[in-house]
């Protein structure tokens, strides 16, 4: 169960680092990612205090999935940020809005059920992780259960950072069918 608790922690700390780094890398990501907020229905006034505590609760979920003894709270942290988020993106959706996904900074894809799928994989994963530590042995990984879950973690974490891109890149292509010949 090291493993896994291992795995759950670096994936989601991949994530939220990413997603922190891409929102606050410029003035321009991030006043984007403000009215993205916006768009999700947060009223004009609340939108950039809204944007500033989801980057700061990220943050938060990395810090303390690095540090050992707060890895649990850093589990519940991300299941429950990703629990937020994934409500969020319902209800824009329910609403008919669909705003694009800022979630790593300057991503401009719609919102879609994708987004939510990969935050519920995403929160599963996080209590997965709280269940591997709740039943790990306390002892310290072996270097095979190390790189095992490094190799796992980056492999998954780029497959979530850059769904929209896979999404895109495996989509069909538009039909483009031949026009109907114009009669005389």
């Amino acid at each position: 169960m090291r493993t896994l608790e291992l795995t759950a922690r670096l994936l989601l700390a991949l994530v939220f680092v990413v997603a922190v780094i891409g929102k606050l890398r410029s003035r321009t990501v991030f006043a984007e990612f403000v009215g993205s907020v916006r768009q999700f229905g947060v009223p004009a006034r609340w939108a950039p205090p809204t944007a500033r505590l989801a980057v700061t609760v990220e943050a938060a979920v990395v810090v303390l999935l690095a540090v050992p003894r707060t890895v649990p709270a850093g589990l519940l942290l991300a299941a429950g940020l990703l629990g937020v988020l994934t409500a969020a993106i319902v209800g824009a959706l329910r609403r008919g809005a669909r705003p694009a996904c800022r979630c790593f900074g300057a991503g401009d894809a719609p919102i879609g059920g994708r987004h939510v799928a990969r935050n519920l994989a995403l929160a599963t994963v996080a209590l997965l992780g709280l269940l591997g530590w709740a039943t790990s042995t306390g002892q310290p990984p072996s270097a095979p259960t190390v790189l095992l879950a490094v190799g796992v973690a980056v492999l998954l974490a780029a497959v979530v950072i850059r769904l929209d891109d896979l999404v895109a890149l495996f989509a069909p292509a538009p039909s483009r069918a031949p026009r109907p010949a114009r009669r005389s």
